[in-house]
């Protein structure tokens, strides 16, 4: 009988005593305690106390440790598996429970979690007190029965308060950090499959932890209140000493550990939800997010890539495909920043802690949206530079990449309206730091830990500059890059004396060291490779080159730099410009691409001319270009300008043509408040002013074409490293001027009749004229070179006595206007409609070329027509029409039809009946 009863004893302490009704649970504690007490021969006066004390919370500590096997491994609760022989019979069949329910991982994580709540307050904290302090308790709800409870206490020994502190105090110390860190993991597979799950649970555990309703359940027990238990069993500094009410590891990156509110006033009130819960949820929010963007990038990049292998060579693919292929991978791009906001919001389902919760989350948003666009604008960039093995580095496999790349980055750009609200300046890290650097001051306190902590009243973060400087001394060969490495060792000095480590933030950002808990996707290893960057190789084996911009550094690093509220060095801002370089980069190769046979074509024809020119001489020069018969008075007539011009730009022309589609034509932004929103600046010609698809691909054409036509002006000598103009000295005189026209023509075309500029932003290049170094344009470079080949030959021409130069200029005009006329057509894709009036005063009110223009009498016929301007550029597109619309047409059609043959046959039965009437009339009148 009394080992019976000592099995008995132990099996109640090894139950809930918190989950029996009407607080019956403290008075089966005590009565197993002093049946157990009573039955041991082995006990002594002086030990008996802490005996009982130390068996109390052993027992407990069992029942803890079996419910979290059970949470961490459901499928392992089977009999002998994670079931000890002291749990206890409700234990059991809770466990039976959970296997039953094992689909309904969520359900039964909340239900395991609300049972270890109830354990550790009632069980550690409440009832220990009751009956180890006061001596007193409620028997099965009757207060009464004090008869009952002095016959129990007076069987146990007196107990020492200090001693059970203790005991309580190291028994949390020692398990809720074992709590807090499985039921993460937990949480953290429960959130793997819907965040509203994961918010539910947050909302009950709330609930049941620091709920008005649980908190009045707590204190409802008629013997004491939850903080007169609290205030005597529980040492807040041995508790919180290594668990998130002190700094500890859990805090996540992105969020301060706690609250001002909850550190001061950690010492006065011991919370389990801010013990067990509250920065848990907060760092596997951190967590998810990280996954989830992480999941977010390696999806585009896998899609980018797929879409790249697919894709048809460059002289068949067609614009409208490559415009519909990009739009989807931008807009599921945005669909998925956006989802994954929305889903981290979920998790912001309790009122009293909503505003805490909102910042933190916000602030963790910032900061991951910073760092998976600044991941994604590296790849990008990274993608298009092959570290060359192959011969197609500037083939049309090549020009098909930077074409696609560079439509996806020009959508981005407009097309993610979701980085206006997740980053938001009030959100990012150095606002907040501010703000609580701000209230740390007003309270006198110092508030540390976590990203935007305040050290001593400073903030620990540095500014772009400092982040430019250590980024200058890293870069060498200042060409605007440099490689991990480097990257690592400057956000190393940048960083230094902050409570940031700079090479880490590299190393994680940019997803340079594996690990198996770095993502929860379900991506394969290829495509998690091709989405990090690492250990990526295309077909041909070549690996894009790992290296970094100050720009993507500075996204990368958001959590530790302060950003600008505005402008272009603005978080929105840095990303803009960032894709705006990519923009032109990509067009700028693709356009080198796309017009290398014409402009080969266009050299070599360029050359034949030189070489001509220096080896005839002036009358087999006038025999060849059909110039001999031109000449009256001794005048040197001027012929029309060189076909590799006209044609050059001609088939520039065709190539826009074939490389837009109507949709690039349509504004980007649909209104101006739109751009702002966006962090695209708008100058005084509003939104339209905004750059769209056609007019960077017409940009990209031109500075090309302008910059070829330039360098075909140009010549390299063996005895010289850089290319000087064309020596015309040994040319003849017919050669001069048609040199001359041809390039005053490209001057002309490309300075005056250009209705769409040039872009403002272009790469530059080196000139070194008089031992200086200076940065300049493209199209500068190019225009001054048109300007040094006209003085040139105007200054060679104005030595020729017999040779009138005004006459000779006008003649040019008049070439270049017959030219430019006869071409005005496909021009006007190109360079816009001419609307000059030195272009108006060729035409005749009918439209044709007027005859003196031509050097022929008024009675002469118009030898050519100038066809009228069409307002249509783009060939027809072999798009099917949707089945739904087909369908449509169909019905309406088959509508229309039924309702004119009812018409008719009403029309008919009329006449008819007309009919019919007057022929019964005209009977009867027969009849009469």
């Amino acid at each position: 009988l009394p080992a019976r009863t000592v099995q008995i004893a132990r099996s109640l302490l090894l139950q809930s005593a918190g989950s029996i009704p009407h607080n019956g649970g403290a008075h089966l504690s005590a009565s197993a305690l002093s049946s157990l007490d009573l039955l041991d021969i082995h006990k002594t006066k002086s030990s008996r106390a802490v005996k009982l004390i130390d068996l109390y919370y052993d027992s407990k500590a069992k029942l803890i440790q079996g419910l979290l096997n059970r949470l961490t491994s459901p499928s392992n609760t089977k009999s002998g598996t994670g079931a000890g022989e002291n749990d206890d019979v409700s234990t059991r069949s809770f466990g039976s429970k959970f296997n039953a329910a094992a689909p309904d991982t969520a359900t039964t994580a909340e239900e395991i979690l609300s049972r270890i709540v109830l354990i550790l307050q009632h069980d550690i904290i409440l009832f220990p007190y009751q009956i180890f302090v006061l001596r007193k308790f409620s028997c099965h709800g009757n207060n009464a029965d004090t008869d009952a409870v002095k016959v129990i206490m007076d069987s146990l020994p007196e107990f020492n308060v200090q001693v059970l502190q203790s005991k309580a105090s190291h028994f949390l110390a020692a398990h809720l950090p074992l709590i807090r860190t499985k039921v993460k993991s937990v949480l953290k597979s429960i959130a793997g499959t819907t965040a509203s799950a994961l918010g539910q649970i947050r909302q009950s555990l709330y609930d049941k932890t620091d709920g008005v309703d649980c908190m009045k359940s707590l204190d409802a027990n008629g013997v004491c209140t939850w903080d007169e238990a609290v205030a005597a069993i529980i040492d807040v500094r041995i508790v919180t000493h290594g668990t998130s009410l002190s700094q500890g590891t859990d805090t996540p990156r992105t969020a301060p550990s706690s609250s001002t509110s909850q550190q001061s006033q950690s010492s006065n009130r011991f919370s389990l939800w801010s013990a067990l819960f509250s920065n848990t949820f907060s760092s596997l929010v951190h967590s998810l997010l990280t996954s989830a963007f992480h999941s977010v990038h390696t999806r585009v990049v896998s899609t980018l890539r797929n879409s790249l292998a697919n894709a048809p060579p460059l002289t068949s693919i067609l614009p409208h495909e490559a415009y519909r292929n990009t739009l989807r991978i931008a807009t599921e791009l945005d669909a998925a920043l956006l989802k994954v906001s929305d889903d981290a919001h979920e998790l912001l389902v309790h009122a009293e802690e909503r505003e805490e919760s909102e910042r933190r989350l916000r602030q963790s948003l910032y900061v991951q949206t910073c760092e998976i666009m600044g991941r994604l604008l590296s790849e990008l960039r990274r993608m298009l530079l092959i570290t060359s093995n192959s011969d197609d580095v500037d083939g049309p496999a090549t020009a098909t990449k930077e074409l696609i790349v560079g439509r996806l980055c020009h959508l981005m750009k407009f097309r993610l309206t979701s980085l206006a609200t997740l980053l938001d300046p009030n959100s990012s890290p150095a606002v907040l730091a501010s703000s609580m650097s701000t209230a740390a001051q007003g309270s006198g306190m110092a508030v540390g830990g976590g990203i935007g902590g305040v050290i001593g009243g400073k903030s620990g973060m540095i500014t772009l500059l400092e982040l430019r400087s250590a980024f200058d001394i890293a870069d060498d060969d200042d060409d605007g890059l440099i490689s991990f490495d480097e990257a690592m060792e400057a956000m190393s000095s940048a960083f230094s004396g902050t409570q940031f480590h700079g090479a880490a933030m590299v190393r994680d950002t940019l997803l340079l060291h594996s690990s198996s808990s770095s993502t929860a996707t379900n991506a394969s290893t290829s495509a998690s490779k091709g989405a990090t960057g690492i250990g990526e190789s295309s077909s041909s084996g070549n690996s894009s080159p790992q290296n970094v911009t100050l720009s993507e550094l500075a996204l990368l690093s958001a959590r530790g730099l302060r950003h600008d509220v505005s402008g272009p060095e603005s978080a929105l801002g840095t990303i803009q410009r960032s894709l705006d370089d990519i923009v032109s980069t990509c067009f700028g190769k693709w356009a080198k691409v796309v017009l290398g046979p014409q402009t080969v074509g266009m050299q070599t024809s360029m050359l034949e001319f030189v070489e001509t020119a220096r080896s005839v001489s002036e009358a087999e020069w006038k025999r060849r270009f059909d110039l001999a018969g031109n000449d009256i008075d001794g005048t040197k007539t001027v012929g029309h300008v060189s076909p590799h011009v006209v044609g050059y730009i001609l088939s520039v022309a065709s190539i826009l043509n074939r490389s837009v589609c109507p949709s690039d034509a349509l504004p980007p932004v649909p209104n101006t408040k739109y751009a702002v929103a966006m962090g695209i600046s708008c100058d005084s010609g509003g939104f339209e002013s905004i750059p769209n698809m056609m007019r960077t691909i017409r940009w990209a054409l031109l500075v090309e074409t302008l910059t070829r036509l330039s360098a075909s002006l140009e010549e390299k000598t063996d005895d010289e490293s850089e290319a000087t103009l064309v020596d015309i000295g040994k040319f003849c005189t017919p050669a001069i001027i048609q040199l001359l026209s041809d390039v005053m023509f490209i001057k002309d075309m490309f300075f005056r009749r250009n209705c769409h500029g040039f872009p403002t932003e272009i790469a530059k290049i080196v000139d070194y004229d008089d031992e200086e170094e200076m940065e300049i344009s493209k199209v500068e470079a190019s225009k001054v070179v048109l300007e040094e080949m006209v003085n040139a030959s105007s200054s060679q021409l104005a030595e020729c006595t017999i040779l009138n130069m005004d006459d000779t200029y006008h003649e040019i005009e008049e070439t270049h206007q017959m030219s430019a006329m006869a071409c005005d057509l496909y021009f006007s894709s190109l360079l816009g409609d001419d609307v000059s009036a030195t272009a108006q005063s060729v035409l005749t009110g009918d439209g044709h070329l007027a005859p003196s223009q031509l050097g022929a009498s008024s009675d002469s016929p118009a030898l050519s027509h100038n066809p009228l301007p069409s307002s249509r550029r783009f060939v027809l597109l072999p798009i099917q029409s949707e089945r739904s619309l087909n369908e449509l047409q169909l019905r309406s059609k088959y509508g229309m039809d039924k309702k004119k043959q009812a018409e008719a046959r009403e029309d008919t039965t009329a006449a008819s009946a007309v009919r019919s009437g007057f022929g019964l009339l005209s009977s009867m009148f027969k009849k009469n």
